[in-house]
């Protein structure tokens, strides 16, 4: 006798989630592109704000992908833990790289943390489509589908 060995409700909760994430990916391009307007503008004491609310809303995004999505993910397919560790060792990379762009802006260093922000986004676009790849794999995988 075959064992179904499906977890419905663990595939539901990762669904939502990447969903979420997706959401949260789209918000944070948006703080993003507050950052360098303002920075492109001259406005550096709102650019610095707006820096703030960027950096705030990224850290509560790495959260909830490393204490919800992650495990849940891991759950569905723990074949990929080498891979949501790789993702989760990037998130500290991350947040290294935003405390030293939180000091730029503390300096008043425009042209650098324009910069060093837009290189941060970059490698960080690159991240969440990985994140997002391994959740339609799992998604798909599962016979969901995630999007």
């Amino acid at each position: 006798m075959k064992r179904d060995n499906r977890q419905p409700g663990l595939e539901m909760r990762v669904d939502r989630e990447a969903r979420r994430i997706s959401n949260q990916h789209r918000q944070l391009d948006e703080f993003y592109g507050m950052v360098v307007s303002s920075l492109e503008g001259g406005m550096l004491a709102r650019a610095r704000s707006e820096f703030v609310r960027f950096h705030d809303a990224l850290e509560a995004h790495f959260q909830v992908e490393e204490q919800i999505h992650f495990p849940a993910l891991h759950g569905l397919a723990p074949e990929l833990d080498a891979e949501l560790a790789s993702l989760v060792e990037e998130h500290r990379e991350f947040r290294e790289r935003l405390e030293r762009l939180a000091e730029l802006f503390e300096r008043g260093d425009a042209a650098r943390c324009a910069r060093d922000l837009d290189g941060l986004v970059v490698e960080l676009a690159t991240h969440e489509g990985r994140e997002e790849r391994i959740g339609r794999h799992v998604a798909g995988r599962n016979g969901r589908s995630s999007g």
